[in-house]
């Protein structure tokens, strides 16, 4: 695991249930993933953990998508970086609202296109506008 996430869970167990990049498409009562995926999962053994911004940052987006899955997307300016969090169960934050380390974001969940409880991290390069690993950044 990252050191990343170490923060992000707390200390919380979590574990990886499936990586950046690509993979077999998977079936969800809420519809069929991409056969890219834009991040990595975090498994948290069905259980609901919370979720901490890792420093100071910002919101800068909360909700839900096409497929229900809930959100939260959060810009730290001194690493350049904006981090999505998705499948949420429960929101914490506001859009605009301001965090600092630790600030709880929310509860993980099994909200969209999802087949457990988890986790789906998503990490964007704010001077590239790309998608790079979690587990490698």
């Amino acid at each position: 695991m990252s050191k990343i996430t170490d923060i992000i869970f707390k200390g919380e167990y979590h574990y990886i249930t499936s990586s950046f990049g690509s993979r077999e498409p998977i079936k969800t009562n809420a519809g069929t993933t991409s056969n890219v995926h834009k991040g990595t999962d975090y498994g948290t053994r069905a259980k609901k953990i919370p979720q901490y911004a890792i420093e100071d940052g910002k919101v800068v987006a909360v909700g839900k998508d096409s497929a229900g899955a809930k959100y939260v997307k959060v810009e730290y300016p001194r690493i350049k970086k904006r981090f999505h969090h998705w499948h949420l169960d429960t929101i914490s934050v506001e859009k605009g609202q301001v965090v600092k380390k630790y600030t709880k974001l929310g509860t993980t969940g099994m909200t969209g296109k999802a087949t457990g409880i988890h986790l789906h991290l998503a990490i964007i390069d704010l001077e590239t506008d790309c998608y790079i690993d979690p587990e490698e950044y």
